[in-house]
């Protein structure tokens, strides 16, 4: 079955939590702290393969879950980093924030990917809190989240050609004869009711089509089958417009369906195309020139002629082809990473910066927002009173508790941070 919208949930996978352990050996009776961080969590990540051309995998499962990092262990042992899940989707796929709609990443090229989802953060063991005034302690962190995200994924084929006309003129039988797509050809409207790709070649270069279901008047607004597939026409570099030439008004089937393209996309309607006359097997040569020149002398265009059965015409159009078809270069695999490793949601920092530190006054707690403070409350044990108390150091070191009582907090007032509540203390 072949589907082209999806909605999923993906969350990567939680940190390890960090371990409290101090040695414990026959010759050191009073050994330090040895406990060891927490492994980070597995990734979300999308990968286009080429042997896939539909989002139906998506259709029974809907969620997905990379794994736990491992908590850390004594001797100052790393826990494991989680396993990243990784995504196969078709090259095409447009991935949505489902409630922003926003688009976060355009999967266009074979063996793209992208990180949708980052693992969080290994939480530190009790043995990487070692300081001067710290000598033994007793408390780690816990590992942080991961990330999740409700996604919209959307496939729009990649071609370079495709093939649009009202709904029996002969599209599926000419991706047939000119490509190695075997689609069902019959002698009745709509034929086609999914997309198809087929890929013609010549010498080392090759041109892949796309045939999607007949359009009809008002496919723009939902009639027939073809609007449902209208997305799959956008990425075509060219278009080419069929037109059955045993109809009674081609001239007028050319305007509907060159008016339902304008009103889906006006960038779609904008592509370079090519207007050609199917069916000549069933016509005469008078018709045909007739016919061509009443199209030029309408629209200003130069319509060709085809009989894809017999193949009359196939050698000129697909030299025209050959000849018009944009040419665009691939991005080699090193040059797609580098482009969407800017694309990857912020990951918090490792240290505070004070221009992202915001403090503000609510009817019943002061509230201090900062990406790697909430990181930090996240995975701190709030039953632990040492675990706390760094939260406190850090506070004074970072001299947010002066700014705090310089807009007027006292003793004992409520501060929030992230999830968790504290309380102004000297």
């Amino acid at each position: 079955m072949f589907v082209d919208e999806v909605k999923i949930k993906v969350a990567a996978g939680k940190g390890g939590d960090g371990c409290v352990s101090f040695v414990r050996s026959k010759y050191v009776p009073k050994g330090g702290p040895d406990g060891g961080n927490g492994g980070k969590g597995g990734d979300i990540i999308f990968h286009t393969a080429t042997n896939i051309h539909t989002l139906a995998d998506f259709r029974s499962e809907k969620n997905f879950k990379a794994e736990n990092g491992k908590p850390g262990g004594r001797n100052n042992r790393t826990g494991g980093y989680g396993q990243s899940l990784i995504l196969q989707v078709p090259v095409g796929t447009q991935i949505r924030d489902s409630h922003t709609q926003e688009i976060l990443v355009d999967l266009v090229d074979i063996d793209q990917e992208f990180v949708i989802a980052k693992g969080g953060r290994g939480g530190k063991g009790n043995a990487g809190f070692v300081s001067s005034v710290r000598q033994a302690p007793n408390f780690a962190e816990k590992g942080d989240i991961g990330e999740e995200f409700e996604v919209d994924l959307e496939l729009k084929l990649v071609a370079d050609v495709a093939i649009v006309g009202l709904p029996n003129v002969g599209k599926s039988t000419f991706i047939s004869v000119v490509s190695n797509a075997k689609p069902k050809i019959a002698d009745y409207e709509f034929t086609t009711i999914i997309p198809h790709l087929g890929v013609s070649r010549l010498d080392d270069k090759e041109l892949v089509f796309i045939d999607v279901p007949g359009l009809i008047k008002g496919a723009h607004q939902g009639k027939g089958l073809g609007h449902q597939f209208l997305r799959h026409i956008e990425r075509a570099k060219f278009v080419l417009h069929l037109i059955d030439a045993t109809s009674n008004t081609p001239l007028k089937d050319f305007e509907v369906i060159r008016e339902e393209l304008e009103k889906f996309s006006p960038d779609l309607a904008k592509k370079p195309f090519l207007p050609v006359f199917t069916k000549i097997d069933l016509t005469d040569g008078e018709l045909e020139d007739f016919l061509i020149a009443e199209f030029k002398q309408k629209f200003g265009l130069q319509a060709y002629k085809l009989s894809a059965p017999t193949h009359e015409g196939l050698d000129e159009l697909m030299g025209v082809l050959w000849s018009q078809v944009p040419k665009e270069k691939k991005k080699k695999k090193e040059e797609v990473e580098e482009d969407t490793a800017e694309e990857v949601v912020f990951r918090p920092a490792e240290e505070l910066k004070k221009k992202e530190i915001e403090i503000s006054k609510t009817e019943f707690w002061w509230e201090i927002k900062n990406e790697r403070l909430e990181q930090m409350v996240r995975q701190t044990d709030p039953d632990s009173e040492p675990a706390r108390e760094r939260i406190y150091d850090v506070l004074k070191k970072k001299n947010l508790i002066k700014k705090l009582e310089k807009q007027g907090a006292v003793l004992g007032d409520k501060i929030r941070i992230g999830e968790q509540f504290w309380e102004m203390r000297e």
